[in-house]
This record gives structure tokens, sequence and C-alpha cells, in this order.
């Protein structure tokens, strides 16, 4: 082993870990850095050594980067929310479509073209939700890798209108009592709906009119999720009412929705140019959440099917439907690989799965019904990579990848990736 626990090392730092965590070697022994960037010098002390790795604390930066910059956060590097605040906007973007590069090359084997990262429209202020634990009187987030709550004034990645709304609850002594705070913000519409994690109910006064809603949620649960099963609508409707591409969508308190309704539309936009729709095709939109996407693509489509297998979410995709008076689209409450099969054809096929991707049989049974075009939109570039893979064994090519910065100073990326059946799209080329 070439280091030892509380060894001085100077290490020089190659690239960006997928936590955002600085990597580079000593010896040729791999060692992670928090705070550092490609191209430093760092002299570090050993904090763990494993068989393979190891991690080192900054103790100086030998060298800096020149796209080193002054987080404008200074909670920066105690508060666990962002990773890379301290590295320039467009190097960021750099950093994380070479993570969908990566994946693609040692996971995927495969070597495609990856477009250059979408910027977020907004780098800052564009969160759409914040969940915040309260602890000891301290109202805030999760310090950098525990439990421990840190107050937070002030979040910098938050919405503008979210960050107003947080300033004037959190001044009420009884926000302390809680265990959450939930914020969730429609910025189209400027409506604001709160959620209470508290057993003891509680509604301001003079409540700001952005504000819609204010639920209470009794978790009783002692596990690490933040939202038990006992909702109680204690002020105003228990919804916010959200405009994407047009259409209108109710969002409540346990409602998935994308974080960053500025970057959303984009990354939507780039699914339906990778759908390629002309007005004849039969949709499928697996793991549809509430319905999103697949309301989204129905104006282009012959049919859309939804299938999800969250009850809530498909109650929510239904009521999202007659919201918008949208026809040509049906949800199904199923797991989506036992559904495909029941399917006589399907064109098109959405594949939007959680981060840890999707089950063998789905893809299976994907791929026996064999869509001409596959759109994968991916929030984990490792299963992405593997997924992708299993489709290209199965006979598809890849013809387009587009990354999306949807969590700008963050170590996170989403990625678009457009699949065609071999015959088809040799018949085109």
């Amino acid at each position: 082993m070439p280091i030892q626990l509380n060894q001085e090392i100077e290490i020089p730092i190659h690239r960006l870990g997928v936590s955002g965590e600085g990597v580079g070697d000593f010896k040729g022994f791999t060692i992670f850095v928090d705070g550092a960037l490609p191209g430093e010098i760092i002299l570090g002390i050993v904090t763990e050594v494993r068989k393979n790795f190891g991690r080192a604390k900054i103790l100086e930066i030998k060298k800096t980067s020149p796209h080193r910059v002054d987080p404008i956060c200074p909670l920066f590097g105690r508060c666990g929310g962002c990773q890379i605040m301290h590295l320039e906007y467009g190097k960021q973007l750099v950093a994380k479509r070479q993570r969908i590069v990566d994946a693609l090359e040692r996971i995927g084997k495969l070597d495609v073209e990856v477009n250059p990262c979408h910027p977020s429209p907004m780098p800052l202020a564009y969160r759409n939700k914040i969940q915040l634990p309260v602890e000891d009187g301290k109202i805030g987030l999760y310090t950098k890798g525990s439990h421990d709550v840190i107050d937070v004034e002030k979040c910098y990645i938050h919405c503008s209108l979210g960050e107003k709304v947080y300033e004037w609850i959190r001044g009420f002594p009884e926000v302390q009592k809680f265990q959450h705070l939930l914020i969730r913000t429609a910025v189209k519409t400027s409506e604001v709906l709160l959620v209470f994690v508290t057993e003891e109910a509680f509604i301001p006064k003079e409540i700001p009119p952005e504000v819609k809603g204010i639920v209470q949620c009794i978790n009783r649960s002692k596990s690490n999720r933040i939202l038990g099963q006992e909702f109680r609508t204690l002020w105003g409707r228990d919804w916010i009412k959200e405009i994407l591409h047009g259409l209108q969508f109710r969002i409540s308190a346990a409602s998935f929705f994308q974080i960053n309704p500025f970057q959303a539309e984009n990354l939507y936009s780039q699914v339906i140019d990778f759908a390629e729709l002309s007005g004849n095709e039969i949709v499928l939109d697996s793991y549809c959440g509430v319905g999103t996407l697949a309301l989204i693509l129905a104006k282009g489509a012959k049919k859309v099917i939804g299938v999800e297998s969250v009850p809530e979410a498909i109650e929510d995709a239904k009521a999202n439907a007659k919201l918008n008076k949208i026809e040509n689209v049906e949800f199904f409450c199923e797991r989506a690989e036992e559904f495909i099969p029941t399917l006589a054809r399907v064109d098109v096929a959405i594949v939007n799965p959680p981060r840890k991707g999707c089950e063998r049989n789905f893809l299976e049974a994907l791929a026996k019904i064999r869509p001409k075009i596959i759109v994968y939109v991916s929030c984990d570039p490792a299963t992405m990579a593997r997924d992708v893979r299993f489709l290209v064994s199965e006979g598809y090519l890849i013809s387009g990848v587009q990354p999306f910065d949807m969590f700008p100073q963050t170590s996170h990326v989403e990625c678009v990736v457009q699949l065609k059946w071999k015959k088809n799209y040799m018949a085109r080329g």
C-alpha cells in the first residue's frame, strides 16, 4: 500500500468524480479529495485507506485551477446540497458531459458522439422544491455526509419566490418544533404550497397571497422517509398549478415534478424532437409518473399509453389529462415489464426510469415489441450506460445523446438518448 493514514502527500488532480470530488493519484494509487479541482496540485492528509483507493483532506492548494471561483454560498463545503459551486459554470458543463462520455465508454463499451451539455437557463435560484429538516431549533439542510442539521437562512439554488416564503415562515417559533418543512413553488403561476411535517397542527397568521395551501403531514415512521402517509389540509387547497409546454399540471405535496422547471422545458423539447412524431404513432411512456411527458407528447401522436406502478401518480396523471382536456392518452397502474407484453403495437417508447435504471425483464420485454424509436431519459449516467448497452445488443443504434444540466452547482447530470431500430435506421440512411 503506497499510503498510510494521516500521511501528508502531494496529489495532482486529474478529473472530477461522480460526487463532484477531485480524483487524483499518488504513485499510481487513486485518491479522492473533496473540494479539489482538475488541474490542481494539492497537499493533503490521508483520511481513509482502502484496498483500491484512498481519501485525503486538503491542507494546501499548491497549484490552483484557473477555473476555481469563490462560491456565492457561505455554507459551501459544510452543507451537502451543492458539490461543485467552486467551479466556474462553463466548466461544470464540460465535466458533466465528460461523465456521460466516460459512462458510455467504460460501462456501455460504446464509442458515440455526445453533444455539449445543455446549460440551465438559471444556474442559481432554479429549484421549485426544497425540503428542510428541523433539529434542535435549527431549520436548514444536512451537513455533508451526515444527518446533522446546519441552519440555513438562504439557499442560493432555491427559486426566489420560494425563498421569499421561506424567509417569512422561518420566523415563526412553532416551525422549530417541526420534523421537516417542505416548500413547493409553481414558478409560472407564482403559487406556493407549504407542507409541515409535524404532529402538531399550525396555521400562521397573515399568510402571504402567494401561498395557496398549507398541508400537515404526519410521519410516524422511524425510517429516513421525509413524508408520511397521512396528509391533512390545514388551510387553502392541497395543490398548486404549474404550466409546462403550455399545459397545466396539478402539484400536490407528494407529487413528482421536475425540480428545475426552467430547464425542464428544454429537456422535454429534446424528447419531442427525438420522438420524431408524425401524428400516426402509438407512444408508450413507461415510468410515466404524473403524466407530464405523456401529455406533452399527446399533441403529436395518435395515442399515448402511460404506465406507472405508483397509484397516487396515476391518479394525478388522470387528473392532469382531464385538466388539459386531452383524450388520446390512457394511463395504467401496472408494472411496465408486465404490461408491455399485452400491447400489440408500439411505435415510440419513452423510458424515464428512476436512478437505479431499468429492470432487465423490462428491457427484454421492450426489445421484444421492437418500437422504431426509444427515447431514454436518464438521471444516472452509470445505469443509463448499462441499459443502453443492452438495447444496442438487441439491435438498436444510438442516434443522439444530449446531456442536460438540470441541477447546476451539483454533480448531477441528466441525459436524453435516442435509439433507433437498426433496420429502420439503415433504411432511412
